[in-house]
């Protein structure tokens, strides 16, 4: 199997996981806010090697999915345009983090940090983080 075909059915295994994950969450934003966050997988591919898997996620107050970007190496990627999909984008500062967003209704959202982990249910290999609630503009 190579490394490509490999990462691809990690990805694919990954969203379904994270889809499932979020339900039954209680709110991690206030109450008509979104969340921002990233997620962090690391993938064990021998005794003294792995590889990270980075990506973004647009969600509910309570954790529900919104949208999520493609998952690349890059610790970066929920910053960059090209990774989301269904007009989704998310903008962030020279540190990285979210400043403002748009959701996949085309509402634009101004966001404030927060370092949230209530979302990520545990588990070794990975975590996932809310860093920034946003309100509507």
């Amino acid at each position: 199997m190579t490394a490509s075909s490999r990462l691809a059915k990690l990805l694919l295994l990954t969203s379904s996981v994270f889809v499932a994950r979020f339900d039954g969450v209680s709110a991690v934003c206030a109450g008509g806010q979104i969340g921002v966050g990233t997620l962090f997988l690391q993938e064990f591919t021998g005794p003294n090697s792995a590889f990270n898997i980075y990506g973004g996620f647009l969600m509910t107050n309570d954790c529900a999915l919104i949208s999520e970007s493609t998952s690349t190496q890059d610790e970066n990627q929920m910053c960059i345009a090209s990774g989301w999909s269904n007009g989704v984008s998310v903008t962030c500062d020279s540190n990285y983090q979210p400043i403002a967003a748009v959701d996949t209704a085309g509402q634009h959202w101004t966001c404030s940090p927060t370092n949230d982990d209530s979302c990520d249910v545990g588990g070794s290999g990975g975590r996932f983080q809310v860093l920034a609630c946003c309100d509507r503009v």
